[in-house]
């Protein structure tokens, strides 16, 4: 330290300092742990879509994301960073005891983390250290000084783990045929803009549509006229959040057969239509 205490010179402007850049810090932080697949798959099909990230970090028990259309093999020791928006769903689980830790939280710039989109990254010591800090913190009893030092814990793990994502290269994606709710969220975005049924897709999957009911549940832990809808929905909400389209134009877009329908639908789901949920942004 004393050779830096040497080095330091008087400064020229006294109001030039270091560091103009708008900080940006994760606001509204939520923790909590999944212990069982029953819980795991039933909150995923009540967590629609929504402007909040998803970190996801597996203390035990290997498993599947999915994310819109694409399927994410996740072991223990391993992390994800689900998008603002992303439809997204678990699947594979190999017990159906488990501890997958989740942190949601908001950020105005959303687009910080874009390089970690669809990225299964292996932790290390470092990131595993100020995770544990950060629960520490959680753990304490509510105060400014409390929200501030989770707020800084958070977005340190998170630059960590930015930095973890730039070491390592992407790991290829699972393809459709590993999986079958990949298939059908490829197939649900394949035939955006029109309403969907079972049948078709029992059809392109090659099965009978009372056997794509009875393994599909098997493997998603929900009925797949509950998944298709939750993801028509999260679609549309997404739509009214992001664009300018019209009601009429996300009601075609999201697959529903008029806007009536998608109003009914969508009042009956989330309690608000979609022109009031629009205005809550």
């Amino acid at each position: 330290m004393r050779e830096y205490l040497l080095r330091l010179e008087e400064p020229d402007d006294y109001y030039a300092g270091c560091g103009e850049i708008k900080l940006i810090s994760p606001m509204r932080v939520l923790c909590f742990l999944r212990k069982s697949k029953y819980v795991l798959q039933k909150h995923a099909l009540q967590n629609r879509s929504h402007h909040r990230f998803v970190l996801l970090y597996n203390l035990s028990t290997e498993g599947q994301v999915h994310l819109d259309d694409a399927v994410l093999p996740i072991k223990p020791g391993q992390a994800i960073l689900i998008q603002p928006y992303q439809f997204h769903h678990f699947s594979g689980l190999k017990s159906h005891d488990l501890r997958w830790l989740f942190c949601t939280f908001e950020l105005e710039e959303q687009s910080l983390f874009d390089s970690l989109r669809n990225r299964v990254l292996d932790t290390n010591k470092e990131l595993e250290g100020l995770l544990e800090q950060m629960l520490e913190i959680w753990h304490q009893p509510a105060s400014e000084l409390q929200a501030l030092r989770l707020q800084a814990s958070l977005l340190s793990l998170l630059l960590t783990l930015k930095q973890l994502g730039q070491q390592n290269e992407p790991d290829d994606l699972a393809t459709s045929e590993e999986s079958l709710l990949s298939t059908v969220n490829q197939l649900m975005a394949k035939w955006r803009g029109r309403p969907v049924s079972i049948e078709e897709i029992a059809a392109a999957t090659k099965y009978s549509a009372s056997r794509l009911r009875v393994i599909f549940k098997q493997a998603a832990g929900i009925p797949l006229g509950s998944y298709i809808k939750n993801y028509r929905l999260n679609h549309a909400m997404a739509l009214l959040r992001t664009s300018k389209m019209s009601i009429t134009e996300i009601a075609i877009q999201a697959g529903y057969a008029s806007p009536q329908a998608f109003s009914r639908s969508f009042r009956k789901e989330t309690g608000n239509t979609p022109r009031s949920y629009r205005k809550r942004v």
